[in-house]
């Protein structure tokens, strides 16, 4: 429930014993040592009366519950498998606010696992505070339900969420003198909660701006279906895969359904937050708008010595005498000087520029942190080993590191290492750069491929079953008010004929011949293929990439997931063009697109999905240096294949042209002469044709 911290300690035998700690003792008993004797007998008993609550609802009598450093809060180490204790809430909050707080740690060993969410993912700035603030609702669901003498425990529990939003809003004040947005988008969806919890209906909070309102309206009924992702206490019994799959689920709803437009939010706030950051550079004297060495005229007409000093005047009015280092108040300066201080941003030199705008995207990252660290007490540092697991302890969740792991990680640093040197560079990432240009590509190319792939899998369903794939929200609610538990639902709905279900698979062929390396096709290809790998795998479609020469080139298989080594692993695509991928193939001059094309379909062919894609990325005819073929046989076998796969499968076959018409000329169905942006606005309406089509 606090800022995530680390701690490393060794698993006692009686874990919850504060006298018999063989590893830890010295650490508690400094703890205790800040506290009157009295004090220290009342923390002792109360951690004996309620230690083994954790250790009961976590279904873990091996969790060790330890005492915290006090004020520093309450939290579920996932890594070490530890609950800390803050002493001074022990002596401070009523019982039940301690039990419940016992109870909500044990809560997050039964049903939180996140370790399988991309880093990349969980750290972009607001996307553990969105995860977080649904995760919280998911988790007490399921204790209300899976343990009812602890029901009576949700109403504390809301309460000490609100005791959070006032600490947070706080903190907020203190370092921007506003709200943001995402945070009251976080805690609106908590309120609601709540309101369900009560058999209320769903009733937005009067005070919230319209933006939030906007956001929150759209996509309450996904937080919803998220936070009703939930095992039964006989399925969490039973069974560890069902407890990851159910918050795999939630976590895809999260993603896929709430992030998109909970970004939005983040993104606003970190652009709020550029003029304050400016301003704080022109308050100690930085950045006052005068051009730099070198820099043209009229490049950055800046701000006037007079303009300056009103700005400051008015700032320091505004603060009084002991405001320095305090947020300036929104209200503070007039439109006028306002419209200056905007324009002197808009013309600041383009380094510049991104430097206050980082310090903007850094300042919002860190005040969203500290706002998903209100809920989740350190049980989540998805992508990230946090210490040395204790043996035993994890190992069945997949948590020990294991010497195998350790020598896969060792090759991806020596990998990384050789093709840093190939590129030439110290350090970077291509496909992270890419991912990082195309991000907003890939949130719209994900929702326009869901409505044409995913939302066609159920198109009509039939409700009433104790399972299925899909939840009837009304009934569900109905249920919960009439305490029917979830192993006795009838608000799961299925399917009418299994025939309308379908699956998908794609494979990506992407063209590494020489002449990709002329102009920026190359560049453009790849950043085609992150866009569509991150969103076929934001949709859960099983994919394939393949580069081709005179050989078949197999980067991704259908079976490999799309991780941080296959993330690393596909920066090769660049350097085989270059003729320079360490133990590559490295023959970019011969390019026999039929040959290639017939042994991708093959491997298309192998799969048990019922819709079959296949998209080549290429920029022109194909071609051979060496001469073993000539240019008129190459082009009749690509001909010959193209229409071997339209009329002998059932494989959907799509051409795009990065930067080049040539497509055009073979494959029926194309898109010709496009960038990796474009691509990502046309993609989804060519791909309904062709499957409506088909």
């Amino acid at each position: 429930m606090n800022r995530s911290e680390s701690y490393a300690a060794v698993k006692p035998s009686k874990p919850n014993d504060l006298e018999a700690k063989p590893g830890i003792v010295d650490d508690q008993e400094q703890i205790l040592a800040g506290f009157s004797p009295e004090e220290r007998k009342i923390i002792r008993e109360r951690m004996r009366l309620l230690s083994l609550i954790p250790n009961h609802i976590g279904k873990d009598f091996e969790m060790a519950v330890e005492l915290n450093t006090s004020g520093e809060g309450w939290h579920w180490n996932f890594a070490i498998n530890h609950v800390r204790v803050d002493p001074k809430d022990l002596l401070e909050k009523p019982l039940d606010w301690c039990r419940q707080t016992m109870v909500h740690e044990g809560g997050h060993r039964r049903v939180s696992r996140v370790d399988f969410i991309p880093k990349d993912i969980w750290e972009q700035p607001g996307f553990s505070s969105m995860m977080n603030a649904i995760e919280d609702p998911r988790m007490e669901n399921f204790i209300s339900e899976a343990y009812p003498p602890y029901r009576k425990l949700q109403k504390t529990a809301y309460e000490h969420d609100l005791e959070s939003e006032k600490r947070m809003k706080e903190s907020a004040d203190g370092k921007l003198g506003r709200q943001p947005r995402f945070m009251q988008a976080g805690f609106e969806y908590i309120k609601q909660w709540f309101k369900q919890t009560q058999g209320k209906p769903f009733e937005l909070s009067a005070d919230l701006p319209d933006d939030v309102r906007v956001v929150v309206n759209k996509t309450l009924k996904a937080a919803e279906d998220s936070w009703l992702r939930y095992p039964t206490r006989n399925e969490a019994d039973k069974s560890e895969e069902v407890i990851k799959a159910y918050a795999e689920k939630s976590y895809e709803i999260n993603r896929d359904r709430v992030w998109p437009d909970f970004k939005k939010l983040v993104e606003q706030d970190i652009k709020d937050q550029e003029i304050p950051e400016f301003l704080k550079d022109l308050m100690q004297g930085k950045g006052e708008g005068k051009p730099e060495a070198g820099q043209g005229e009229g490049q950055s007409e800046g701000l006037s010595p007079q303009d300056i000093q009103d700005i400051k005047d008015a700032v320091k009015a505004a603060l009084g005498e002991k405001g320095e280092g305090k947020p300036i108040p929104p209200g503070a300066l007039s439109e006028e000087l306002k419209q200056k201080i905007q324009a002197a941003f808009d013309a600041l030199p383009e380094d510049k520029k991104r430097e206050i705008m980082e310090a903007a995207r850094a300042e919002i990252k860190e005040l969203a942190d500290e706002f998903a660290a209100q809920f989740e007490g350190e049980y989540i540092k998805a992508g990230e080993p946090q210490g040395e697991p204790e043996s035993g302890t994890l190992e069945s969740e997949g948590r020990a590191w294991s010497e195998a792991e350790r020598a896969a990680d060792d090759t991806r640093h020596e990998m990384r290492r050789r093709m840093e040197e190939s590129l030439g560079r110290s350090e970077g990432d291509p496909y992270r750069e890419a991912l990082t240009e195309m991000a907003s590509y890939i949130d719209a190319l994900t929702g326009d491929l869901r409505d044409v792939l995913v939302k066609r899998k159920m198109t009509t369903t039939e409700a009433g079953y104790r399972s299925g794939r899909r939840w009837n929200i009304r009934t569900r609610i109905k249920e919960r008010i009439a305490d029917i538990p979830l192993i006795k639902t009838q608000s799961r709905e299925q399917p009418e004929s299994s025939s309308e279900e379908t699956d998908y698979a794609v494979l990506l062929q992407i063209d590494l011949s020489g002449s990709m390396s002329r102009g920026n096709k190359i560049e453009e290809a790849f950043k085609a293929i992150v866009l569509l790998s991150e969103t076929l795998n934001n949709l859960n479609i099983h994919f394939e990439i393949d580069g081709f020469q005179d050989l078949l080139l197999e980067f991704k298989r259908f079976e490999e997931q799309l991780d941080e080594s296959m993330r690393l692993k596909l920066n090769q695509l660049l350097l085989e063009v270059e003729n320079e991928n360490p133990d590559g193939h490295n023959n970019a001059g011969d390019n026999d697109d039929g040959a290639c094309l017939r042994e991708a379909s093959q491997h298309l062919a192998n799969q048990t999905a019922r819709e079959k894609i296949l998209i080549v990325l290429s920029d022109g005819q194909p071609a051979m240096d060496s001469g073993r073929k000539s240019q008129g046989q190459l082009d009749r076998e690509l001909k010959a294949v193209i229409r071997e796969i339209r009329e002998n499968t059932d494989q959907k076959l799509i051409g795009i042209g990065i930067n080049s018409s040539a497509v055009s000329s073979y494959y029926e169905n194309n898109l010709p002469n496009v960038d990796a942006k474009e691509l990502a606005e046309t993609l989804g309406e060519l791909l309904r044709s062709v499957i409506e089509r088909n």
